[in-house]
């Protein structure tokens, strides 16, 4: 019998092979212990695959392994006019751990790439103040400041009647672009729940580089008739379809693993044949070593605390640790 065992991976002693519905056999992740490198996380790389324009690459410094994405495209703060290249940016460095299963470096890409594009996201959306654009959902927002004013921030609004929101929230959808799009309301209307459904469409421009921003349409759901709301819907849900996009087109080996073709069902049922409790002495002791193998993990894991100020901080928010199951942050004694 063969199995699928890739590099950085090796069968605990004694690990059992699972035979599934359909006649193939495996080892599964959870009876692995893993080893990866720069070599076997670039080969997992290379089995990954996304739009040509989100880089996926692997590096390693002082810190240990990292996984980042360079984005090729358009500098977003510039008119396009103004630029005759592209270019390219980095997201931030996602840190792994070598004993990292291969499935969590997968995921741990995918939400890379996910994190990534919302960043780029939520840059492009744009709102026109005093004849000026900002993105006011961009990242970069100045978080100290932004709490040293936040009284200032709120939005003292009070809520308008449907009829005096549909013409405020026409107004303030006249102010904003989207990855050039325009966004347009074509209908708006109240539920008896009090619920607000607004539908929008996005017109593309010829500088509209997004997939999902082409001649897109879809519907926004309001609790109350605010048009602050209104932006954080619609940005939400900007968010989603960048998310689900990735969803669609992100792919290991060549499958869309979180496509929602994907049958739930039989995923679960996948699982399910590989977690089936095996009896007998041999595997009591089996699992016995398992448990062993997976307390060193996690205890390798807890980070250790050594400055005082967080350390009591972190303590009075902590049960006794004689009630706590799991291992608690290690401290240094001050």
């Amino acid at each position: 019998m063969k199995w699928d065992i890739l590099n950085g991976e090796q069968p605990l002693k004694n690990a059992p092979v699972v035979r599934l519905d359909n006649g193939a056999v495996c080892i599964p992740q959870h009876y692995l212990a893993y080893a990866h490198n720069r070599q076997t996380l670039e080969q997992i790389i290379l089995d990954c695959d996304f739009d040509d324009d989100y880089l996926i690459m692997a590096a390693e410094d002082a810190q240990g392994l990292y996984i980042q994405i360079g984005i090729i495209g358009y500098d977003t703060y510039k008119p396009r006019t103004a630029q005759s290249e592209k270019k390219i940016v980095y997201g931030r460095r996602w840190r792994v751990e070598r004993h990292f299963p291969t499935s969590e470096l997968i995921q741990t890409i995918f939400l890379a790439i996910k994190k990534a594009r919302e960043h780029e996201v939520r840059e492009r959306f744009k709102l026109c103040i005093t004849g000026r654009h900002s993105s006011p959902f961009s990242t970069h927002q100045d978080l100290p400041l932004i709490a040293s004013q936040a009284v200032r921030l709120g939005t003292g609004q009070h809520h308008d009647s449907t009829d005096s929101f549909r013409c405020a929230s026409e107004r303030l959808l006249q102010q904003i672009r989207f990855d050039h799009s325009a966004v347009n309301m074509v209908n708006i209307e109240t539920r008896r729940s009090g619920q607000i459904l607004i539908d929008l469409t996005l017109t593309a421009s010829a500088q509209t580089e997004l997939p999902e921003s082409h001649d897109a349409s879809f519907t926004l759901i309001l609790t109350t008739p605010s048009t602050n709301e209104l932006l954080f819907a619609l940005m939400e849900k900007l968010i989603e379809r960048s998310d689900r996009y990735v969803d669609e087109h992100f792919c290991y080996r060549q499958v869309n693993r979180f496509s929602r073709d994907m049958s739930v069902q039989k995923l679960a049922g996948l699982s399910l044949q590989t977690r089936q409790q095996l009896k007998g002495k041999k595997a009591a002791q089996f699992y016995m070593q398992l448990e062993q193998h997976n307390a060193c993990i996690d205890a390798a894991r807890a980070p250790h605390i050594d400055t005082q100020k967080l350390a009591w901080h972190l303590q009075q928010k902590l049960p006794p640790i004689n009630t706590l199951a799991g291992f608690p942050p290690k401290f240094s004694s001050c």
